[in-house]
């Protein structure tokens, strides 16, 4: 087991998400290397964790997401020493972030539902007025 080290835990971060890991394998691999889940041993940046890395990243700290997008893999070395110094913590999401994400969803699912809503409006008019039945001689 490796000792209890803040910079190690940041660096698992960025290579966890550098390799599109979920977050059960990250906190799996905290607990092989300090014998106890992070959330655990009052590391920095290790609550809310669930679901993929990135998406984590993403929602609860956007600065080193947006980072880490940016940065090249070679320069990620400077990122670590940046996390150092910051104090960038996972308490609650950051609304902008989440708004950024969850908008092209809702705007899909919106343009889903009415159009749903189109087809079952024309479909019962089309069975209930037969006047308006294109596909009859009348």
């Amino acid at each position: 087991m490796r000792e209890l080290n803040q910079k190690y835990w940041d660096a698992m971060i960025i290579r966890a998400w550098n390799r599109f890991e979920s977050c059960a394998q990250l906190t799996s691999a905290a607990k092989f290397e300090f014998g106890k889940y992070p959330h655990e041993l009052g590391l920095k940046r290790s609550k809310n964790c669930f679901g993929g890395v990135r998406s984590w990243v993403a929602t609860y700290m956007p600065q080193l997401s947006q980072k880490l997008w940016d940065a090249p893999k070679e320069k990620q070395i400077e990122l670590l020493r940046w996390l150092q110094t910051t104090d960038i913590d996972v308490n609650k999401p950051d609304k902008k972030a989440t708004k950024f994400y969850r908008e092209p969803y809702d705007k899909v699912v919106g343009n889903r539902k009415l159009m749903q809503q189109r087809t079952i409006s024309n479909n019962l008019e089309r069975g209930l007025n037969k006047n308006n039945s294109w596909t009859k001689v009348k």
